[in-house]
């Protein structure tokens, strides 16, 4: 199943690589990303899909919450037909 996660952050220097990669090396493979950068914040909006196994996608959304200059994560699974069309 697809998930659209909607991270807002501070900007510093490799703070998108650092997201990236936290979504990585947890088992999810990237399938679109949007960032828009913005005075104060940025936004990064993702979606992505587990990788084959067990994966949670709330734990995800804890560690994400728990990295350095994370302001806020948000994330819905996005429905099937929609997956399909995009």
């Amino acid at each position: 199943m697809t998930t659209q996660i909607d991270i807002d952050f501070l900007p510093a220097e490799g703070a998108v690589v650092r997201l990236i990669g936290l979504m990585e090396r947890r088992g999810y493979e990237l399938e679109a990303m949007k960032y828009a950068p913005a005075t104060g914040t940025h936004r990064l909006s993702v979606r992505l899909r587990p990788r084959p196994g067990m994966r949670r996608i709330e734990t995800l959304k804890a560690q994400i919450a728990r990295v350095y200059g994370v302001i806020s994560v948000s994330g819905m699974a996005m429905p099937p037909g929609l997956e399909a069309a995009s």
